[in-house]
């Protein structure tokens, strides 16, 4: 039992920060988008047929689901969504180097270390691979719609070829009739959340476990030093810690890379993943100054109230980039637990602000020569990755512009690899 809860406390954790209230509701993606979705190109699949691929999206079409685009355009990205959410292609439309089919789907390895391989697979192909998918099709810009219960039982009713025909029309149909939700935009910014609100300053440093935040901090001849804070403005946050991850980016394979095998058996230094953890929660403000190797690096994922990372941010994510010598600013970081909205909805989850004035005067009681040395990094949203985690999302930062689009890559010959057919929609 007390196994199952544990199960449980961790997923309701790992989703999204959209409102989970309407999650007892049945709901209808409907086509529109008013945000511009995250980039993704069409990924070809050898053993995914045009006619295999309509059968298997068909099956969530049902009385109480429909989609609202064209019946060619629910096709078409149902099935994009389908392989990124098995993790068998990225956002951007390439195979993860990484995918095997026939070992383990890449969304079960991550989840794995966290849950235990058997439960984090049934998670990875089940119940959780469908919410990504659906979580995608929001992304790209689908709407959901409550259907009337008095208009769910009528497509019950009807005969197989009735239902086929029904919607074969509304999925192009122009207007439909529900409560609409949509994702029109991924920061986290309601003014009721009072981000804004002053704290007390200066606040602690952290320069690392077992180290003295008033010992010099000087960066190695190829490192770059970021700083970051934990804020802490508001009754939600106050007492509350949290964790950012940052991941080492490929700008031009738009992909997170990871270390080579025997990485520091062969003497790499290279700075992969940090996870960077809240250490002093009774602090307002709370600067933390971390070492990387010069680089670009992305903010993967994050998570509130001890929980482990485990929702990526593959769909969209802000990214910064570090220079030998450098210091920078990436902001402040909000853990909210129990949070309300202006629309009066609870939240779970982190927010992110710039206020680098605090963050210098804080730096400065510790490590002046730094605060002084301190820039703004530039940020850029929307990088995006392959998909291995419980929970796929996008989170941007509020004011900053998205990443260019990337460069097309040059063909190649090298065949991509094949999919394993699922016995089952998923």
């Amino acid at each position: 039992m007390r196994s199952t809860y544990y199960v449980a406390a961790l997923l309701a954790a790992a989703l999204p920060l959209q409102a989970v209230s309407g999650q007892a509701t049945m709901l209808v993606p409907t086509g529109g988008s008013t945000p511009a979705p995250v980039p993704v190109a069409p990924p070809a699949d050898p053993d995914d047929t045009p006619e295999s691929i309509a059968q298997d999206a068909a099956r969530d079409l049902k009385d109480s689901r429909f989609y609202n685009r064209t019946r060619a355009q629910y096709d078409s990205d149902w099935q994009e969504c389908r392989l990124i959410a098995r993790g068998s292609r990225t956002p951007s439309g390439t195979v993860p180097i990484y995918y095997n089919p026939t070992i383990v789907s890449p969304v079960a390895a991550g989840a794995g270390g966290i849950l235990g391989g058997l439960i984090a697979g049934a998670i990875a192909e089940g119940q959780q691979r469908r919410a990504n998918r659906r979580s995608c099709l929001l992304i790209r810009g689908w709407r959901l719609v409550e259907v009337p219960r008095a208009e769910q039982q009528r497509v019950a009713a009807m005969t197989d070829a009735q239902r086929s025909d029904y919607f074969n029309t509304i999925v192009g149909a122009e207007q439909v009739t529900g409560e609409v939700t949509e994702r029109r935009d991924f920061t986290v910014r309601d003014a009721a959340l009072r981000l804004d609100a002053p704290v007390a300053v200066p606040g602690s440093v952290f320069a690392g476990r077992r180290v003295d935040p008033a010992t010099p901090i000087v960066a190695g001849p190829n490192e770059g030093l970021v700083v970051l804070s934990y804020r802490r403005p508001n009754q939600w946050s106050a007492g509350k810690t949290g964790t950012v991850d940052i991941a080492r980016y490929d700008m031009d394979a738009r992909e997170i890379m990871y270390p080579p095998r025997n990485a520091r058996r062969n003497g790499d230094t290279t700075t992969y993943h940090v996870s960077a953890q809240s250490s002093d929660r009774r602090a307002p403000l709370e600067v933390q100054v971390l070492r990387l190797t010069p680089g670009d690096y992305v903010i993967s994922g994050n998570s509130v109230a001890r929980a482990p990372v485990t929702t990526s941010y593959c769909f969209g994510a802000p990214t910064f980039r570090v220079a030998a010598g450098q210091v920078v600013y990436i902001g402040d970081f909000v853990p909210l637990v129990g949070a309300r909205r202006d629309d009066g909805t609870a939240m779970m989850g982190m927010a992110h602000v710039f206020n680098i004035d605090d963050a210098r005067a804080t730096l400065a009681t510790k490590q002046p020569a730094l605060a002084q040395a301190m820039q703004p990094a530039t940020l850029r949203n929307q990088a995006t990755f392959a998909c291995s985690a419980i929970t796929m999302d996008r989170w941007d930062l509020h004011g900053v512009e998205a990443l260019p689009a990337p460069t097309p890559a040059v063909a190649t010959d090298q065949a991509a690899p094949a999919e394993v057919a699922p016995t089952t929609a998923s």
